[in-house]
């Protein structure tokens, strides 16, 4: 069994060929970590989808019987989601379904697949569900033949899914270090590891941060670097959004998005002619913070422990569920 485990997204159209994705799941389990995109009747599956792809390390893209539903931008789900991972440039593999030539299937199904064929894609083709898992074999193959991403998690041949107290202790000891001594007593938490030290965070108080950009001036690119106050309010509706379990990686990008949303006007402070702001970061000094921060006050905790930062996946406790809820907080 191969040591490494990826994180694959699975791009697909909603109800469609539920039996296929069951057999991806089983395929993938012992080696990989799956999500899926969801069904366009929930508000948030165009967030769900964007987010997942921007943390995964492979997208694979199943097309089928349908199209998906349509959603207001005119396309489904799964054209959004193929959209997403070209732009992020992510090694995409495709897995398309052979039809009939009597089979009816839409127009726009049919538009979609000859757009996916010219873009010159790694494709195979499938007849039925039946034969789906030789193909998988061959794609799973394909991954660990090129290698094309130095990303995923890597087991531990002695502790598979296993997290020492040690190891916590080790971990968290390097987390939350402060000027200050901190206990460094650990419990489990809905499954999650947490430390016992859980300072209260007042929302409304500010969390000052610096990052770097690039502002858009008459045609002229200037980099900058500035100073910016976040609220915790803010950074709890930004958690709230992130998928299930996320990297460190993610939590980065999502405090990016965040900060991109209120770069511009930030910016125009200062310098009211600027007409754009792109390439927001957050510095990673302030990112260590943060991340110690929301350990810290319980908001955040390990499900995955790796021996590097990379390997390690993070998930919303109960607790900042709770105060999401509690503060009437809307996503």
């Amino acid at each position: 069994m191969p040591n490494r485990r990826y994180h694959i997204h699975i791009i697909c159209a909603d109800n469609d060929q539920l039996l296929l994705l069951d057999s991806l799941a089983i395929f993938f389990q012992p080696f990989a970590f799956l999500t899926y995109d969801v069904s366009s009747q929930l508000p948030k599956a165009p967030l769900y989808g964007r987010q997942c792809i921007d943390d995964c390390d492979y997208a694979l893209m199943i097309i089928g019987d349908s199209y998906g539903s349509v959603q207001r931008t005119g396309v489904s789900q799964m054209h959004l989601s193929y959209l997403s991972a070209k732009a992020k440039i992510k090694p995409l593999l495709v897995l398309i379904k052979n039809h009939q030539q009597d089979a009816t299937i839409s127009r726009q199904l049919q538009e979609f697949i000859k757009s996916v064929i010219r873009q010159d894609n790694q494709i195979s083709y499938y007849d039925t569900e039946d034969d789906i898992e030789k193909l998988l074999e061959a794609t799973y193959e394909h991954i660990l033949t090129n290698d094309e991403v130095t990303g995923g998690w890597v087991k531990d041949k002695e502790k598979v899914f296993t997290v020492t107290r040690q190891e916590v202790v080790e971990r968290f000891s390097d987390l939350l270090s402060t000027n200050k001594p901190i206990k460094k007593e650990t419990f489990v938490n809905d499954g999650l590891v947490t430390d016992g030290v859980s300072p209260v965070i007042v929302l409304t108080d500010f969390f000052d941060i610096q990052y770097s950009a690039q502002a858009y001036e008459g045609g002229n690119l200037t980099d900058i670097n500035r100073p910016m106050s976040l609220t915790w309010q803010e950074i709890l509706i930004t958690l709230g959004k992130i998928s299930e379990t996320f990297s460190s990686y993610g939590l980065q990008n999502a405090i990016n998005r965040l900060i991109t949303s209120k770069a511009e006007e930030d910016v125009k402070r200062d310098m009211p002619n600027v007409h754009a702001v792109s390439r927001c970061q957050i510095s990673q000094d302030d990112l260590n913070n943060l991340q110690r921060q929301l350990v810290s006050a319980n908001w955040i905790g390990l499900t995955t422990y790796g021996t590097r930062v990379s390997q390690e996946l993070w998930k919303l406790t109960s607790y900042a569920k709770n105060l999401l809820d509690d503060s009437n907080v809307k996503l």
